[in-house]
């Protein structure tokens, strides 16, 4: 009987509650799909560069470059020193950065034990990619041919007639006993990644005589004393993309054995920014692997020394090398 009664009582709740399940609130509409993060994260990207032609040229070929292809950018070129660039990067300030791939040894000095490795363009660059992905989530992309290290300049003329093409050659007019006068800085001298490493790997050494050693690094005053052949200077310190080889018709001597450790440009993006524009990689690669040495220079000259706006310099490129129409 009990349980005839506990039925009764279970029907009677069921039938009230399907009853004045009219009254119960309407089931609340699914939500509409967020948007996508691809949309919500594409943000403008901060383009920055340091304070030299170099960075300018190059800055500006990124930007019209992108924004050619629909990528919206925020103008940072002549961002500032080398130092306040990275850590604007590392510090998600700036997205895309012109850097330099010798410079991974400054960046991450405990993996720096030996210094050799960026030496070779290519070992160097991969080691510097490494760490920095690794660590800081900072992608390099293709770098360009030209280096931009310490290296030792000649007039034109005076390669053609003594037939000096490379360090090698160098070392041997040297040690023919022709006349030869180096003009530099006391820090190229007295580093074993400079003339001491160049005096080793070719085997030639200068007399106190033969060096003029200025104690600062200014490069402009020693091609002009090597341009103009003061003190009977016929070689100078340079840096190997300086626009003022071009306009002074002197010439880098090659360095097989790669003395110096080897800059080589390259854009460094911010990995996050890279997950919303994977084609930025692909827009630039072709670009830095058409710039080598020569192209580098002639470009310098003309903003460094010719006075001309980096973006028009830019945009001549582009357009005439078919990345732009």
């Amino acid at each position: 009987m009990k349980k005839q009664w506990f039925l009764l009582a279970l029907l009677m709740i069921l039938t009230l509650a399907l009853g004045t399940g009219c009254s119960q609130p309407a089931e609340t509409p699914a939500e509409a799909p967020a948007e996508q993060p691809s949309e919500v994260e594409k943000e403008p990207v901060v383009v920055a560069t340091m304070l030299d032609s170099e960075g300018s040229i190059f800055g500006k070929m990124i930007i019209q470059v992108l924004n050619a292809n629909g990528i919206e950018t925020v103008d940072k070129v002549n961002f500032g020193t080398p130092d306040i660039l990275r850590k604007a990067l590392e510090n998600g300030e700036v997205d895309l950065v012109l850097d330099y791939t010798g410079s991974g040894q400054y960046y991450h000095p405990e993996d720096a034990t030996d210094t050799s490795i960026w030496n070779d363009p290519q070992t160097g660059y991969e080691l510097t990619a490494k760490l920095d992905k690794e660590k800081m989530n900072l992608l390099w992309l293709t770098p360009a041919s030209a280096n931009n290290t310490e290296m030792i300049a000649i007039k034109r003329e005076f390669s053609e007639e003594n037939g000096i093409v490379t360090m090698t050659d160098l070392a041997s007019y040297i040690n023919d006993g022709k006349p030869f006068k180096l003009i530099c800085s006391a820090g190229f001298a007295e580093n074993a990644m400079g003339l001491l490493g160049y005096e080793e790997a070719y085997g030639f050494k200068l007399k106190d005589d033969q060096l003029i050693i200025l104690s600062s690094g200014n490069t402009a005053e020693m091609l002009k004393a090597l341009s103009e052949g003061t003190n009977d200077v016929n070689a100078s310190l340079v840096y190997g993309t300086d626009g003022a080889l071009d306009k002074m018709n002197l010439v880098v001597v090659d360095d097989p054995a790669q003395v110096p450790p080897v800059y080589l440009p390259a854009p460094v993006l911010r990995g996050e920014v890279a997950e919303v524009y994977p084609e930025i990689e692909g827009l630039l690669k072709p670009i830095f692997e058409s710039l080598n040495l020569e192209a580098l220079q002639k470009l310098n000259a003309q903003v460094a020394y010719d006075g001309k706006d980096a973006a028009a310099v830019a945009d001549a490129y582009l357009k005439e090398n078919g990345f732009l129409k």
